[in-house]
């Protein structure tokens, strides 16, 4: 059977039982059946992956109208359920272009969730921070970056808080902060990009925040500084370099076959840019110790480390020129020369 003949399956399994708590509810007005809400806010997913927006939008309606009633006669049971509920309607709405509506549902979710973390905390907590990353996505589509960046640190924030029994979600907390920092770096809003890669980092106990984490943050923050220096604000690139900088030598550290080739790559960007901002003599060791590195590289791994090398070699001779060390920095090009006459028959 096909993928979506099983869908079509469930979808049809689903129906009837929602028909079967319609005919009990019309014959008994005044019950309510957890199980029938459950069916529909199900029912509403299955119609969404179906391709079917408006069904599943009406399903989704119907799902938190049961779940109030469920509310109304138990609070202290069904207030997280039916958070969860509006936080799935609030999709249902976006989806069909009714950002502000969306927004509205969610606001109550929230509202409902944050007031039972006293009585169910893990699962409270779990619908705040699903439902603060889904009104983070509305701001984004308004235009509203920094409440954007606001209600996703919110979520992160509260995410710690849960400590452990967050960790069944991490993966999905993860991929999200993913998603959205490479958005933002494919439309060129560095700084939001760089934020959302250190949250991701504050998800995880600050000593087991691992490698790959710390790899693209500081990856992300060399984009960052090489579009502030293209810019002209090579001011604003150094602080950014830096960091990577620390951070790349933390991982060379603690995985140097790994990460040395990236340390050095990031200490060759550092003294680009201190060059760039005529802090020459911190651009001097920097690049220096890029130099050495990248010969350290070298010699295990010639393919990886040559091209940068020789880029680098040119960045240090125009920095020894600078200083007035000219001299040095003729014999620092000769070198790049040799290096790169040796590249060319394996280039060839």
């Amino acid at each position: 059977m096909t993928e979506s003949a099983d869908l079509g399956q469930e979808i049809a399994q689903l129906e009837a039982t929602v028909a079967e708590f319609r005919a009990k509810i019309a014959a008994e007005p005044e019950m309510a059946y957890p199980a029938y809400a459950d069916a529909l806010m199900e029912l509403s997913g299955a119609r969404a992956e179906a391709g079917q927006p408006e069904a599943a939008l009406n399903a989704a309606i119907e799902g938190v109208e049961e779940y109030r009633r469920l509310f109304d006669a138990q609070p202290a049971d069904f207030a997280v359920p039916l958070a969860s509920a509006l936080n799935i309607l609030s999709n249902r709405l976006s989806e069909q272009g009714r950002d502000e509506d969306g927004r509205a549902a969610g606001d109550e979710a929230l509202q409902l969730a944050r007031r039972a973390l006293d009585v169910a905390p893990d699962q409270a907590r779990f619908v705040i921070v699903s439902t603060l990353m889904n009104q983070s996505g509305r701001s984004w589509r308004a235009g509203q970056a920094l409440r954007a960046i606001e209600e996703m640190g919110t979520a992160v924030e509260i995410f710690r808080e849960g400590g452990e029994a967050m960790y069944p979600q991490l993966g999905v907390m993860i991929d999200a902060l993913h998603r959205n920092a490479m958005a933002l770096a494919e439309g060129a809003r560095w700084e939001e990009a760089v934020e959302v890669r250190r949250m991701t980092a504050k998800v995880f106990p600050p000593d087991r925040v691992p490698a790959p984490v710390h790899h693209l943050l500081a990856l992300t923050m060399q984009q960052a500084a090489f579009a502030a220096s293209r810019d002209g604000r090579p001011g604003s690139a150094l602080p950014l370099v830096e960091e990577a900088a620390e951070l790349a030598r933390g991982l060379a550290e603690g995985a140097p076959d790994q990460y040395r080739l990236f340390l050095a790559q990031s200490l060759a960007n550092l003294a680009s840019r201190q060059h760039e901002a005529h802090a020459d003599p911190e651009a001097l060791e920097s690049a220096l110790e890029a130099v050495n590195t990248f010969q350290e590289v070298a010699n295990v791994d010639p393919a990886s480390a040559v091209v940068p090398l020789a880029a680098t070699l040119e960045t240090f001779a125009s920095i020894l020129a600078t200083l007035g060390y000219h001299d040095q920095a003729r014999n620092v090009l000769a070198q790049r020369e040799q290096l790169q006459g040796a590249m060319r028959p394996v280039e060839e």
